[in-house]
């Protein structure tokens, strides 16, 4: 399919909110000269964590086909979604992902498990720290075509 656009989710913004944590975390603790080779294994133990993290995130691909969304997970195995089964999407956008420009994108499957599930019941695929959040969703939308559901229609 020449049409296929792959899609990374941005690791440096899991990079620095890990760090935030930890630098959070460490006014709460009791650093002096005699705890401060523990504190330092701390830190490499914590800085090891967030590396595996951001490794399993790099190794995330979206890939946006004629068909329907390709999810290929470093760990795990590769999920398809179809737009004919894709009912709906949302996004959220921190501020710490508006600085970076990405956003997580929820979408809503007419059937089917997801990895989540919305306060309706529904699955609910999630695609993490993806970039222009927005525009992916104006771009499924419109990859959606016939699949889309016809707008209902409200009674006075």
């Amino acid at each position: 399919m020449e049409s296929d656009r792959k899609l990374k989710s941005n690791v440096t913004k899991s990079l620095i909110k890990g760090t935030a944590a930890l630098a959070v975390l460490s006014v709460f603790l009791r650093i002096d000269p005699k705890t401060f080779d523990s504190y330092l294994l701390f830190l490499g133990a914590s800085y090891a964590l967030i590396g595996a993290y951001m490794y399993n995130k790099e190794y995330t691909t979206y890939t946006i086909g004629d068909e329907g969304i390709s999810i290929r997970k470093r760990l795990g195995r590769e999920q398809f979604v179809a737009y004919s089964n894709m009912q709906g999407f949302g996004y959220s956008q921190g501020m710490l992902a508006r600085r970076f420009k990405c956003g997580t994108v929820f979408v809503e499957l007419k059937q089917g498990k997801g990895s989540h599930k919305s306060p309706e019941g529904l699955g609910v695929v999630i695609l993490k720290d993806v970039p222009d959040p927005q525009g992916l969703i104006e771009e499924l939308e419109d990859l959606m075509g016939p699949y889309a559901a016809a707008p209902t229609e409200t009674k006075p």
